[in-house]
C-alpha cells in the first residue's frame, strides 16, 4: 500500500522523467475495477481531456500523488497501486485501470490491487479531493514539530481511550501513515501499538516523535520500503523490521522473544512483547 514515503519517492521519480511529456492518448477503466476512486469525469472524459495534455510537475498528499497536467490534476496513490514508467510498450501489463502514452512512445500504468486513485479533476477543485485529508498534519512537513505533536495528545478526551495505532492512523491520524509505516516506527520507539497514549510519559512522547521523522525520511532516502515498488518496478530499500515474514522470529534487538502478530482495529500489528510493553 503507498504510503507517504513511497507518495514522495513516486512524485520525484514522476517529475524527474515524465515532466514536460505531452500525453499522446489516455486509457481508463479497461479493465473495470471496484475501488478505483475516478471522480466526476467519465472515462470518455477522461481520455478526451487528457490528450494533448503536458505533465507540468508533480508532488505528494499524503499518500496522494498529485500530476500537474496544464488546468487538470490526475490524482493518483492513497491505497494499493502499482504505478509504472514503461519506455517499451511489450512491458505494459494486460490489465490496468489507467494507461498513458506520451509523445515519445513512453507509457505510464495504473494497476490497482485493494482500492487507489485514478481521478482526474480541475486545480481549482483540489482544496476538495475527498481522499486528503487536510485536518490531519503532513509529519515530514516543518508544520509537525514536538509542541504540535504533545498539543494534539494534550487534546484527546479524558474519558475516551486512544490507542498508539488510532492516534497514528485515524484519530487525529497524521496524513499518509497508514498500518505499514507505523510497524517499525512503534518497534524502535519501543511502543506497543495498543499502549494507551495518554499514558505516555514525556521522554517517551518525545522518542516517539523523533523516531517517526527518522524513519520515515530514512523510508524516503531509500526510496520507500522493501514491499513496495517505484514507477521503474524496482522494490524500496528500506528494510522492514516488524512485517508479517518476521512473525515467530527472534526480535532482532533482546534476541529472546519472538515475533508476534495479532489483529487489531481493522488490521495485523507485529511486536515483541519483551521491547514494545503495553501501558493501560
Amino acid at each position: 500500500m503507498i504510503e507517504l514515503p513511497e507518495a514522495i519517492v513516486i512524485s520525484k521519480q514522476i517529475n524527474d522523467e515524465l515532466k514536460g511529456k505531452t500525453v499522446k492518448s489516455a486509457i481508463r477503466g479497461q479493465n473495470p475495477h471496484r475501488f478505483a476512486f475516478t471522480g466526476k469525469y467519465s472515462d470518455k472524459d477522461f481520455s478526451e481531456i487528457l490528450i494533448g495534455k503536458i505533465i507540468k510537475k508533480s508532488w505528494p498528499n499524503g499518500n496522494v500523488i498529485l500530476v500537474q497536467l496544464d488546468g487538470y490534476l490526475l490524482s493518483l496513490g492513497c491505497g494499493g497501486e502499482r504505478i509504472l514508467y514503461h519506455k517499451h510498450e511489450k512491458t505494459i501489463p494486460k490489465k490496468h485501470q489507467l494507461l498513458l502514452e506520451f509523445d515519445d512512445q513512453t507509457y505510464l500504468t495504473v494497476t490497482i490491487s485493494g482500492w487507489g486513485e485514478v481521478r482526474l479533476l480541475e486545480t481549482k477543485d483540489l482544496a476538495k479531493h475527498p481522499h486528503i485529508p487536510y485536518d490531519k498534519v503532513d509529519p515530514l512537513s516543518e508544520e509537525f514539530t514536538l509542541s504540535i505533536f504533545k498539543k494534539l495528545v494534550k487534546m484527546l478526551p479524558e474519558k475516551k481511550k486512544c490507542s498508539a495505532k488510532k492516534f497514528f492512523i485515524t484519530e487525529p491520524g497524521l496524513r499518509g501513515i497508514g498500518n505499514g509505516v507505523i510497524q517499525d516506527i512503534f518497534f524502535y520507539s519501543k511502543i506497543h501499538p495498543k499502549t494507551e497514549m495518554k499514558s505516555l510519559s514525556t521522554k517517551d512522547l518525545e522518542r516517539l516523535f523523533e523516531t517517526t521523522r527518522k524513519e520515515l525520511q530514512k523510508m524516503v532516502d531509500l526510496g520507500g520500503r522493501d514491499c513496495e515498488k517505484d514507477i521503474f518496478n524496482q522494490n524500496g530499500r528500506y528494510q522492514r523490521i516488524m512485517h508479517s515474514k518476521a512473525v515467530n522470529t527472534s526480535c532482532p534487538v533482546c534476541k529472546t522473544t519472538l515475533i508476534k502478530k495479532k489483529q487489531y482495529l481493522g488490521g495485523a500489528i507485529y511486536f515483541c512483547s519483551s521491547c514494545q510493553m503495553v501501558l493501560p
